[in-house]
């Protein structure tokens, strides 16, 4: 017993290890290609605004501060891109842990492999963007919730409630993760003690005033705008958003690579047991949840990034599903489609 556990440790550190080498190669390749994209050069200026300026955004008022501060350091493109590769970095040794527990050791290093080298993550790390910073947020928000969840330690929920309020200031738009987290408190109730469910209503109750007395008007006049602005016709994005996640390409050259992490994710979510276990109920919600902010918020790559790990869990719990043969065979179509991705990103 004690050799398998050290095996299966080895293959996780292992599988860590070559995803961070992986986005490594991936961010810094190509470094002939200096010139800033216009969404780029426009975070800058935003960057260079007043700080009231900045503190009164609803997206990424504290992204901004720290940006500025890059900036003023050196105007190099690769310096200033620097960043987000290192978020990159941090998302993925969080995800090591926070997909450990979601789906189980043995899917984690599949799961990590997969995440590291997918292109919408790649093409977010090589970036000015907030978005991996967002992802970061996003992962310490589960690692605390889980940990509190699982030992009722009320410090766990002390940095929950500090992570969440701080990851506003990264995009406002990750109140969707407190919400969340409460739906799966909700639905597994029986899971857990009363005393947990107590404090953590309490908590959640002092986060929600926090952001209605912080960003109330500015989120209702997004609300006003963005909720009027919704048609039927916005539902038809679900498929190019997809073929975004997995791909980060437009159909239909995304197609193959789509529909390939969309067969593993669908025989990953058979796997799972989400009517009894919470922690696979929290995977495939994380993978639901933020989507449809993509259809009508702006900047919402840093959100739609956080879809990342729970897309990439389940297909890693699909992938254990079939025999090494067949297990080789899939690695291999993925690794194939990855390339194809990566032709057109560089």
């Amino acid at each position: 017993m004690a050799h398998r556990r050290l095996t299966v440790q080895r293959e996780f550190s292992l599988a860590l290890l070559c995803g961070m080498i992986l986005l490594i190669g991936l961010s810094l390749y190509s470094s002939s290609t200096l010139s800033l994209a216009p969404h780029e050069a426009a975070l800058l200026e935003r960057a260079d605004q007043p700080l009231v300026v900045q503190l009164s955004h609803i997206y990424s008022p504290l992204y901004l501060l720290l940006l500025d501060q890059w900036q003023d350091i050196g105007q190099h493109p690769l310096w200033l891109r620097l960043p987000g590769m290192l978020a990159g970095l941090l998302a993925l040794f969080m995800t090591a842990r926070v997909m450990r527990t979601l789906t189980g050791t043995h899917a984690a290093p599949s799961g990590l492999l997969l995440l590291a080298g997918a292109p919408f993550l790649v093409a977010q790390a090589r970036a000015i963007s907030p978005a991996t910073l967002a992802l970061v947020a996003a992962l310490v928000s589960y690692v605390f919730f889980l940990e509190y969840m699982r030992v009722g330690k009320r410090r766990w929920l002390g940095g929950w409630v500090a992570a969440t309020i701080l990851s506003w200031g990264i995009q406002g738009g990750l109140i969707f993760l407190p919400l969340l987290q409460s739906v799966i408190v909700l639905l597994y109730r029986e899971r857990y003690s009363s005393d947990k469910q107590r404090w953590w209503w309490l908590a959640q109750a002092l986060v929600l005033i926090v952001f209605a007395l912080t960003f109330w008007q500015s989120f209702a006049q997004f609300l006003g705008e963005r909720l009027t602005a919704l048609t039927p016709l916005q539902t038809a994005e679900v498929v190019p958003l997809l073929a975004l996640l997995s791909t980060n390409l437009a159909l239909p050259e995304a197609l193959p690579g789509m529909l390939l992490v969309l067969f593993l994710a669908l025989s990953g979510l058979l796997a799972t047991n989400w009517r009894k276990n919470p922690r696979h109920g929290l995977l495939i919600l994380g993978f639901l949840a933020s989507c449809p902010l993509y259809l009508f918020a702006p900047q919402s790559e840093a959100l739609l990034l956080c879809t990342l790990p729970g897309l990439f869990g389940l297909a890693a719990m699909g992938l254990r599903l079939y025999p090494n043969w067949a297990r080789q065979g899939l690695w291999t179509a993925v690794a194939l489609c990855y390339v194809w991705s990566y032709w057109h990103l560089y």
